[in-house]
């Protein structure tokens, strides 16, 4: 599928709060640019000088087309090696994995190739999906565990977190959490089986965790070797949920209804937003 990957001015979008994360007039790598329309609002916004990474051909054909990137590669990440691009050492303020490394074989190799291209002061910014939000424990409970064309059970998707497992990944690969900002999902989220579906006193039970409502963790990082996976887990749980985001809304409604029983109008709905 293409993926245009929009970005809105919306705080409830892991592309928004990724745009927030970067300084003006730095020079970010944007790993996984989909069509560019981060690394545009980046460059036309914020005077960035923006490089991008991205596996779909049709993908860089539309970024090729905007001429805003200072260089733009078809890469599979699966495929990437210390020694393709030389003259990246060091170079990046940040490098933006946006719903990428859940998508890669192995997240933890790609991930310390890339931690080379920072400079010494540089960070990372990433978004990673949350398996624990309520439509997923939903489904289990239903005997359920169906995949999407997109959302959190993306078929595309390899890997899968909670904020537990995101915590000791980023701790593995000596990365500290430094902000955390949560995107949110009302609680039937893209599944056929929904929340709703459940005994009221399950639906509490699930409701009261926090990170129920969470679709993504989107996350500023810097590397520090001695970072405790504590310190993570911390970062992962300081916030608060915003109930005005987690109300089903019109446009939700008809979001969740293409994905759950018309998927194949969504290829050709990404394919004309482009």
């Amino acid at each position: 599928m293409l993926y245009s990957k929009q970005l809105t001015i919306n705080n409830n979008d892991s592309l928004s709060k990724l745009y927030a994360f970067v300084s003006p007039q730095t020079t970010v790598l944007d790993v996984g640019c989909a069509c560019g329309g981060l690394a545009e609002a980046l460059v036309k916004k914020k005077n960035c000088n923006v490089y991008g990474m991205e596996y779909n051909p049709e993908s860089v054909t539309c970024c090729k087309k905007l001429q805003i990137f200072s260089e733009i590669h078809q890469q599979d990440l699966n495929l990437l090696t210390h020694n393709d691009f030389p003259s990246y050492f060091q170079k990046f303020d940040y490098i933006v994995c946006g719903d990428v490394l859940e998508h890669l074989l192995h997240p933890d190799m790609v991930l310390k190739i890339l931690l080379s291209y920072l400079k010494s002061d540089g960070e990372i910014l990433i978004s990673l999906p949350n398996l624990a939000h309520a439509s997923i424990k939903a489904t289990l409970l239903q005997d359920n565990f169906t995949y999407t064309d997109l959302g959190i059970l993306d078929k595309t998707h390899l890997h899968f977190y909670t904020y537990k497992t995101i915590a000791e990944f980023l701790t593995n690969n000596n990365l500290r959490i430094t902000e955390c900002s949560p995107v949110f999902l009302a609680l039937d989220g893209y599944q056929k089986d929904t929340f709703s579906d459940l005994p009221q006193v399950i639906q509490a039970y699930i409701k009261a965790d926090k990170h129920s409502h969470v679709m993504q963790y989107t996350m500023k990082c810097r590397v520090d070797k001695k970072i405790s996976c504590q310190h993570n887990i911390n970062q992962l749980n300081n916030w608060e949920i915003q109930d005005q985001q987690n109300q089903s809304t019109f446009l939700f409604k008809i979001k969740r209804l293409l994905i759950t029983r018309f998927s194949g109008l969504l290829k050709w709905i990404e394919y004309f937003r482009k």
